[in-house]
């Protein structure tokens, strides 16, 4: 069977078809998916049987896999000891315990690990048990989210950063505060050039996100206001209904994601990998030499 790269919205995506990612796969075929990442950030391989072992081969495609830094089970729903990189996304609990990372409900828009200094680039997401209804996963297209700002908001982020901090058990906005030693936190360009493609990307969120540096705290909050509605805006987004079977990775650099909410009684379980990053810069010229 050929290869075929099919758009999954006006917005961003493809569905990638005519690839076993069980098997083998060589360096052009390799080198066609990740120029297909780059060019619609969010791949999906539908109908796809893969244990962890797989899984973990096809991510180092794309880069080292990236480290676990929640704390996590050591085997998954099987028993099987969970390689390093494995990390289990589920409602699922035995013994009383969560099954892996904790997820319930609905989730806001966030990027992966946008509060570390060096974010990971890509994340992989494969589908093991999904519910009846919900749990469907957004992904919004940053570089429109970028384009959308007005010119005078445009020059107002120019040399911007954000903090941006990982706290989950928020029900509310992200504030900081003078301690900050208990949350992982770094501040990023409030828009970043992509490493790869060259283009600009808005890096706000509105899970992590918790003010533009150097501002008062009301002017910072209306900006944060305004970067949310353009980053948000349903035209830019793509929804993804799961399959058991699928596996859907997506740029970190370039992508938000967001998780609609799901019946509780109903069990929900992804394997979840990522590859290494490096740190985000707002130009191109800052990046260090290749």
């Amino acid at each position: 069977m050929s290869i075929e790269i099919l758009p999954a919205s006006d917005a961003l995506g493809a569905e990638v078809t005519g690839v076993d990612l069980n098997a083998p796969i060589d360096g052009d075929v390799a080198a066609l998916l990740r120029r297909a990442w780059l060019d619609y950030q969010v791949l999906v391989f539908r109908g796809q049987d893969l244990d962890q072992h797989r899984q973990l081969a096809f991510t180092r495609l794309f880069g080292q896999p990236g480290g676990v830094f929640s704390p996590r089970p050591q085997r998954g729903l099987d028993g099987e000891p969970l390689e390093p990189g494995i990390m289990m996304v589920s409602n699922i609990r035995r013994d009383g315990k969560p099954l892996g990372l904790a997820h319930d409900g609905e989730m806001w828009f966030h990027s992966d690990m946008c509060y570390d200094e060096n974010p990971h680039q890509a994340t992989m997401l494969y589908a093991i048990e999904i519910p009846s209804r919900g749990g469907n996963t957004l992904f919004a297209n940053m570089y429109a989210a970028y384009d959308r700002l007005a010119g005078t908001t445009r020059e107002r982020i120019r040399g911007r950063t954000a903090l941006q901090m990982h706290e989950y058990h928020r029900t509310d906005r992200p504030r900081a505060r003078d301690d900050m030693s208990d949350v992982r936190h770094f501040s990023h360009p409030v828009a970043i050039s992509h490493a790869e493609t060259g283009r600009k990307a808005l890096y706000v969120n509105r899970l992590m996100t918790a003010r533009i540096d150097g501002m008062e705290e009301a002017e910072s909050d209306a900006l944060i206001d305004e970067l949310l509605a353009a980053s948000e805006d349903p035209g830019i987004v793509y929804e993804h209904v799961w399959r058991v079977g699928d596996l859907v990775m997506w740029d970190n650099r370039c992508v938000t994601h967001a998780r609609t909410d799901f019946p509780e009684t109903e069990r929900r379980l992804l394997r979840r990998t990522t590859t290494e990053g490096s740190r985000p810069f707002e130009t191109l010229a800052e990046y260090p030499a290749a």
